[in-house]
């Protein structure tokens, strides 16, 4: 996925919350939640003098209600939030009503 296809994802992402919208969003381990809010779209916090600095932007989602567990641990929910980041992108966000918003091109 190249910068311009993720940060079109954060874009939607970012709109259809701000529409009030719900959203499905899908992981590639096949963990599937709901999700009610998010933070919004916002930069990394580390430095560009940290060995780690990857410069990205990311965004929140908060109230996670699971609906179907993943096979692994590598979506990592914390106190009823996921990251959305390079390194923790979705395959898939859709509407409740199954309108694919956003979905990684094979």
């Amino acid at each position: 996925m190249n910068n311009q296809e993720y940060m079109q994802m954060l874009y939607i992402f970012n709109y259809a919350f701000d529409n009030n919208k719900t959203l499905i969003i899908y992981w590639p381990n096949a963990l599937k939640v709901k999700c009610e809010s998010h933070t919004g779209v916002y930069e990394t916090d580390t430095e560009p003098s940290d060995e780690d600095y990857i410069g990205e932007y990311a965004a929140g989602v908060n109230e996670v209600e699971i609906l179907e567990k993943g096979r692994d641990d590598s979506v990592v929910i914390y106190d009823g939030s996921i990251e959305i980041s390079l390194v923790n992108i979705p395959q898939k966000i859709s509407l409740e009503d199954g309108t694919v918003l956003w979905e990684i091109r094979a």
